[in-house]
């Protein structure tokens, strides 16, 4: 889903340097570890409005659709399109500058208890992708107007991480498959990465822990919307990225190997 890879893309832009850029445990590159990893517990919530609408919300943002076909905004600047295709099944379709970013299927289960969420698309390098998502449901409702809770996430392409020095307090950061970059200095200030598919208005901003772990925050248009630290294991070979949207107590472990 798009929300949750907005979350996911904003909490991999997480950088920190050393005291010297020789020994910096985050140089290199680092391939995220799926079997190492939790990242299920989040949930998504869609309730009724008046007119029509329709409220979901996600990663404590939220935001109104008609599943009519027509354009919507999300928090992170995308245009979204919501469509019903029959009472089980719906599809939501991503764009950023008329850019498909992905398109996702939603599908209610016949006992109305999960849905499973396929999404397909290609990234800015070319890559295509394939991801799914299976919430179950944690509070009464019709049909998918209800809270819903991830249980399982696969991906075939997740996206890696390629670091390396910027001067002896900073890492200048990229994510090849979707050609993001940021070069982040240990300063606490706010730094926009560049790229594609990032959205207008996001930043980050690290704060050091100790020689191996920091902590990071996500903003956009000035609000903090994500929170976490990352910490690199004693024998340089982990990374572990630990983090939650702010204000919500939804927190993901992501695990990468260094390569």
């Amino acid at each position: 889903m798009r929300t949750c890879v907005k979350l996911v893309l904003a909490a991999t832009l997480t950088l920190l340097a050393t005291t010297a850029v020789a020994e910096n445990p985050f140089a290199g590159t680092w391939k995220f570890d799926a079997s190492k990893s939790k990242i299920t517990g989040h949930t998504v919530t869609f309730t009724a409005e008046s007119a029509g609408t329709i409220q979901v919300t996600q990663g404590g943002q939220s935001y109104s659709f008609k599943h009519d076909g027509s354009a919507s905004k999300t928090p992170f600047g995308d245009t979204v399109a919501w469509t019903k295709i029959d009472d089980s099944t719906w599809k939501s379709v991503y764009t950023k500058d008329s850019t498909v970013l992905d398109t996702d299927i939603w599908k209610l289960a016949a006992d109305g208890k999960s849905v499973e969420v396929s999404s397909t698309g290609t990234k800015p390098n070319g890559d295509s992708f394939s991801e799914s998502e299976t919430f179950i449901r944690v509070t009464t409702g019709s049909g998918f107007f209800a809270k819903w809770k991830s249980t399982k996430v696969s991906s075939n392409a997740p996206d890696s991480r390629v670091m390396e020095a910027n001067g002896d307090d900073g890492i200048v950061w990229n994510i090849p498959e979707i050609k993001a970059s940021l070069a982040l200095k240990f300063d606490g200030k706010d730094v926009a990465p560049a790229g594609p598919t990032v959205p207008v208005g996001l930043t980050l901003s690290a704060t050091r822990i100790s020689p191996r772990k920091f902590a990071i925050e996500e903003k956009m248009n000035g609000k903090v919307v994500w929170k976490g630290t990352e910490t690199v294991s004693e024998d340089g070979k982990t990374l572990t990225q630990v983090g939650s949207p702010a204000g919500v107590s939804e927190p993901a472990t992501d695990v990468y190997q260094k390569q």
